[in-house]
């Protein structure tokens, strides 16, 4: 049998999970470029050169009190590494421990418990200062509405603070064109009403009277700019975003304005997530980590192909794999959930829905059940919890095969 590998599990142990295949079929690897994991001494240099705006600790001075807003399990973002830097920050511009907070930045997801915020923030700093959770329907203030709006209904703690922090991670995005930047306020801080606002229009295909842009193109993507009026309004001062390795490291982090670090930041990105595809393969495997701790974040998977659904990675009537360990299970979206607001199973939304059509979908999950998946996916989809289970499936109906392995197929840009 040929072996090949893919990573598994983020923040629950990061390894690697073998796979095995016939050795007649044709397995191609399609990695991404790819990056070294960053010194702490590129980390320290580049807090000390943000990028559009002052240090942090000179924004600091004649300040009192600061929030740290940070993104939750879902994304990959090592904070325990930046969160040293950006309080030494806080701490020689003057501002005390006992006056900063951190939330989380939870938007719409589930709450982190003590153990949780131990791996993202670090133990220590879990410990040292008190952490709370975004709540989206309590403990807001309303700070205004956007030019195409929407209300800006933020968390109280975040407003409240004279200096405002973000830490958030790079990561393709099906409406937002890229996470990050701004988007740790909105959705992240966000209320219930704020949140359905700015993605009602994304979901429908179209924002305000300007219409929605699909694609990675962040100055023409209105839900994008939508989310940094927001976060402007809302006063974040700083962002501290970082772009992933495929082993779930950090390749860059970058500090600064809302923007221009964050347009840093992409550009960054686009190297590091680079990806040279064939097309038509027979079998597509997309394995959702870095972003692969619950079924209903695995269709980011397919982030390689969503981007450019006119590259048809599979071929018509090939069969298509998402792998996701789904460490959580399930999981939780208080508004996209079966029964929320803006509830829509994966194969109706508009960047996905192509790739299911003729196709064979094979969710392999070994945390999740069938009762899990028709939460998300049509009754066409399948779900096996062993590899040994969805090899039988992949081998029924043909004799050779041609494979293509997307290892982090949530960051990668398919070329």
């Amino acid at each position: 049998m040929k072996k090949s590998t893919i990573p598994w599990a983020c923040w629950r142990g990061n390894k690697n999970l073998p796979l095995t295949f016939p050795n007649h079929w044709k397995v191609r690897k399609a990695s991404m470029a790819d990056g070294p994991d960053i010194s702490q001494a590129e980390i320290r240099k580049a807090f000390q050169n943000p990028i559009g705006q002052e240090t942090i600790r000179r924004l600091a001075e004649g300040k009192k009190t600061a929030v740290i807003a940070v993104d939750d399990l879902t994304r990959p973002t090592q904070a325990y590494r930046f969160l040293p830097f950006t309080l030494e920050e806080l701490n020689q511009g003057g501002i005390k421990d006992e006056n900063i907070k951190i939330v989380m930045a939870v938007g719409c997801h589930r709450p982190l418990m003590k153990n949780d915020q131990e791996k993202k923030l670090g133990k220590k700093i879990a410990n040292r200062f008190p952490v709370y959770n975004h709540h989206p329907y309590e403990n807001l203030i309303n700070v205004g509405t956007t030019s195409r709006g929407t209300p800006v209904q933020i968390n109280r703690y975040f407003i409240e603070a004279d200096v405002k922090i973000g830490i958030g991670f790079i990561t393709p995005h099906p409406i937002a064109a890229f996470g990050g930047g701004g988007k740790i306020v909105i959705p992240g801080l966000g209320s219930i009403d704020t949140i359905q606002k700015n993605h009602t229009p994304a979901f429908m295909g179209k924002i305000g009277s300007t219409g929605f842009s699909q694609g990675y193109d962040l100055n023409t993507n209105e839900l994008r700019l939508d989310i940094e009026e927001g976060a402007r309004m809302a006063g974040l001062n700083v962002i501290v975003n970082s772009v992933g390795t495929s082993a779930g490291k950090t390749a860059g982090v970058f500090v600064g304005d809302l923007v221009q670090a964050h347009r840093a930041a992409v550009e960054r990105a686009g190297k590091v997530y680079l990806t040279e595809a064939l097309l038509d393969a027979d079998i597509g495997i997309f394995n959702a980590f870095p972003e692969d701790t619950e079924l209903v974040q695995a269709q980011k998977a397919l982030n390689v192909w969503t981007g450019n659904l006119s590259r048809r990675l599979v071929r018509a009537g090939g069969k298509v794999v998402i792998a996701t360990a789904s460490s959580d299970g399930l999981g939780f979206h208080s508004l996209a959930d079966r029964g929320m607001r803006l509830y829509n199973p994966v194969d109706r939304r508009q960047s996905i829905a192509g790739i299911f059509q003729g196709r064979k979908v094979i969710v392999f999950s070994p945390n999740c059940s069938r009762a899990d998946l028709l939460e998300r996916y049509p009754e066409t989809a399948i779900i096996r919890n062993t590899w040994k289970d969805v090899l039988e499936e992949l081998k029924e109906g043909s004799s050779g095969q041609s494979v293509s392995i997307f290892p982090n197929g949530s960051l990668q840009f398919a070329v």
